[in-house]
């Protein structure tokens, strides 16, 4: 009877063996997945960084379109000999484009 006690525990020890080597199989494969998300997360994290810029520079070349759309609609309406309401706004317009400057001119001597 012991002797088949002790196959039994020969047994249950290999199983076991097979049960951890399993299992470290297992984890070396999870770390190396783990290894690998963390590099691409890296990289999707320099695109995201990379795209983060590309759409603040496209950001200030809407701004200066619009800009430069204002003003070529004032500078058409001045041109076209306008009519009053449309010489009240561009008049408005180029009031308050000076007044944005003298501001700004106001703030940059603060400053200083």
């Amino acid at each position: 009877m012991q002797a088949g006690g002790i196959e039994d525990f020969d047994t249950r020890v290999d199983n076991l063996e097979v049960l951890v080597s399993g299992i470290e199989q297992k984890a070396v494969s999870l770390r190396g997945r783990l290894s690998g998300v963390e590099m691409e997360n890296r990289q999707l994290k320099a695109k995201l960084q990379e795209l983060q810029v590309s759409l603040e520079v496209y950001k200030q070349k809407v701004k200066e379109l619009e800009n430069k759309n204002s003003i070529l609609k004032v500078s058409g309406s001045l041109n076209r000999n306008p009519g009053r309401q449309e010489s009240q706004k561009a008049r408005a317009f180029i009031d308050g484009m000076v007044k944005e400057i003298d501001r700004c001119l106001r703030l940059l001597d603060q400053q200083e």
